[in-house]
This record gives structure tokens, C-alpha cells and sequence, in this order.
């Protein structure tokens, strides 16, 4: 089964879809991931590396290449759960392996906003805390200080959740007329949601 992850930032999607992978065998592919991943003897490697150190932004045909190289791999045979793709119909011109289910993960506006402000980064263990949605004996668990990403401010937030609803929705308009697309509430916890993604997925 081939299934397209999409919903706003801050719905969870790669929380959701590392859950829903591991209940399901299939993997769940993030083209983020693959970007910052890409291994020296890559073919591309320089080039890439290159791109992203200036922070320029990768071509679609350059993602869309690997994104098929990752799903072209055996693990994949059974399906994959993609997420990071699809953001904008020029990107189904470059890869659309015809999708069986495109889940849509629907979050209000204000607790996208909400979430992704209280996103912290542990600047001793690395890992990544929410000061408003998790408990606080959660939050101290980290060792050193907690540090806000430059990119997690309110206006930088609300830019892109503007390029998401004006954008993706459109994505998700053309899958909704070819009768593929299913939202699930991401009010919950991510374990909550993936349950109900599950159960999408397995109807």
C-alpha cells in the first residue's frame, strides 16, 4: 500500500508516521530525511550537500530522484507511508507513483501555532521537548538548556502554515476528486492518532 502523509505543521506527521509504520512493516520515508541522510558515495552527494549548505532549496526532480531510489528498494515491495512530498502540485509532475490512500492529518490553525511554539531543543541530549504539550517531568529530563528554534517564532509559523493552505490544500483537493483522500483529527496524542490512521489504512 502506498500512502501519502500531508497535514499542517505541527499535526505530527513524522511522530504518526514513525507509529504507524512500525505497527504496520512498511517504511515511512521522509524526503527531508533522505536529503539530510544522503550518503558521500551518492552519486549526487556533492551537489546536494553543496544546496543545502547554502540553504538553497533542493529541485523537485532532484528529491523526486531519490525518493524513487528509496522506494524502489525491497523493503518497499509491501508499501510505504511518504511524508515531506506533495507539498505543491508541481511535485506529483516529477513523482506520483498513484497513491492508494493519501491520509490528511487536520489540525486548527492555533494548535498548530500552539505546538510548534512550545518546541524546544535540548541543546545537551539533542532531543526535542514541547513545553505545552508535554507533562513537565517530561521537560526535565533535559539535562542542559532548552532552546528555541530561530524558525519556530509565531510569524515564521504562521508563513508557512499560509504556504500549506494555499499550496498542499490544493494537492489535496486534486486527491479528494480522484476519491483517495481521508482526514484524521491530530488533536490527540500522536499515539492516538496513529491508531486512527491505523484503522484507515487497514479498512
Amino acid at each position: 500500500m502506498k500512502v501519502l502523509l500531508l497535514g499542517p505543521q505541527g499535526s505530527g506527521k513524522g511522530t504518526v508516521g514513525d507509529i504507524v509504520s512500525k505497527r504496520l512493516g512498511i517504511p515511512a520515508i521522509s524526503s527531508g530525511q533522505l536529503l539530510r541522510e544522503i550518503p558521500p558515495s551518492h552519486p549526487r552527494f556533492e551537489e546536494i550537500n553543496d544546496l543545502m549548505g547554502k540553504g538553497v532549496l533542493v529541485s523537485q526532480d532532484l528529491v523526486a530522484s531519490l525518493i524513487e531510489e528509496r522506494v524502489s528498494r525491497e523493503d518497499c515491495a509491501k508499501g510505504y507511508i511518504l511524508d515531506g512530498w506533495g507539498r505543491a502540485m508541481i511535485d506529483l509532475k516529477y513523482f506520483d507513483p498513484g497513491y492508494d490512500k493519501v491520509i490528511v492529518l487536520v489540525l486548527s490553525r492555533e494548535e498548530c501555532v500552539r505546538r510548534i511554539t512550545g518546541r524546544r531543543i535540548c541543546d545537551s541530549d539533542g532531543k526535542t521537548y514541547n513545553i505545552y504539550t508535554l507533562p513537565p517531568e517530561e521537560v526535565a529530563k533535559c539535562k542542559g538548556n532548552l532552546i528555541q528554534r530561530a524558525d519556530d517564532t509565531e510569524e515564521s509559523v504562521n508563513k508557512r502554515l499560509e504556504i500549506y493552505y494555499s499550496d498542499t490544500m490544493k494537492v489535496v483537493d486534486h486527491f479528494r476528486a480522484l476519491g483517495k483522500v481521508f482526514e484524521v483529527d491530530a488533536g490527540g496524542s500522536p499515539a492516538e492518532v496513529a491508531e486512527l490512521v491505523i484503522k484507515v489504512l487497514q479498512d
